[in-house]
């Protein structure tokens, strides 16, 4: 049987193939690389996988190595392929996955699918007519990391200005404080967003015109037909944030904006697992 695991900063979640999810906490040990590595060979072989789809975030290679982990820096430079000889092991980028993953179980009729996934930083995916876009190296699609600023606010990648300073958990909080508010995490932000809160309305608005700033320029390079949003930030402020797609389409030209149709993910937090579970689901079908 196959099994899809998603190593995140917090968590490394699972989903197998007869449809079982399980979490298991990490977050105290994601700093010591050999506690780390060792618990993630414990729930990689945990029920003698068949084989196994790992989505890691952070920068992939094509061979499995993580180039760079910005939120597990500890894992920087791991070969995950080479940590499990045994067993038939698919390694990519957690958002790269997700996308995929989107497209193998709920939208086939796609010919080319964005995801973007808004949560503690902010990633995409894209495939195209059922291939997951890598790049040449691997790292295609770190849209988080384009300038939508120029000298603006500092990025987690060290740089400046990038989308995800914007659209991020903390960038929510970072414009908050901006406008004068206190030091609160950005789920305290949208809930106070949600009672009416002007200050915490305020700056959703704000984070909704950087979100769409950044959309109209994926549209405008990708030409998608299918742009699914996902992220624990996005689905916490789902009511917030209106008719994206009326507002994306008025936005964008109206030759790419014809076909674009622009829905939420329905996978919650299990999107990255449920994506590698997908990967290396089609790569034993040679899908």
């Amino acid at each position: 049987m196959f099994k899809g695991v998603d190593v995140g900063g917090s968590y490394v979640k699972v989903v197998w193939e007869d449809g079982r999810r399980e979490k298991h906490y990490i977050r105290d040990i994601k700093g010591d690389r050999e506690k780390l590595l060792n618990r993630i060979r414990e729930i990689v072989l945990e029920g003698n996988p068949q084989g196994v789809g790992l989505a890691v975030a952070g920068f992939i290679s094509k061979e499995g190595v993580v180039f760079r982990s910005p939120n597990i820096p500890s894992i920087n430079g791991v070969d995950f392929r080479s940590l499990f000889p045994d067993i038939n092991v698919a390694v990519g980028n957690d958002v790269t996955l997700g996308a995929f993953g989107e497209w193998f179980y709920d939208h086939r009729d796609s010919e080319v699918l964005l995801l973007v996934a808004v949560g503690t930083g902010l990633g995409g995916g894209l495939v195209i007519r059922g291939k997951p876009y890598l790049g040449v190296s691997g790292s295609a699609m770190e849209v988080g990391h384009h300038i939508v600023v120029r000298g603006g606010y500092p990025c987690s990648c060290g740089r400046k200005g990038c989308w995800e300073a914007y659209c991020s958990s903390y960038g929510l909080e970072r414009i908050y404080r901006s406008m004068g508010g206190e030091a609160l995490r950005d789920a305290e932000i949208t809930k106070r967003a949600k009672e009416g809160d002007e200050k915490a309305l305020e700056a959703v608005k704000a984070f909704r015109e950087y979100l769409i700033t950044g959309l109209v320029n994926l549209v405008h390079i990708l030409n998608p037909d299918r742009l699914i949003l996902a992220g624990g930030v996005i689905e916490g402020m789902k009511e917030l944030l209106g008719d994206l797609e009326e507002e994306l389409k008025n936005r964008a030209e109206g030759l790419p904006a014809r076909n674009l149709r622009v829905l939420f993910s329905k996978t919650g937090e299990f999107m990255g697992a449920r994506g590698a579970l997908a990967f290396i689901q089609s790569q034993a079908a040679d899908i």
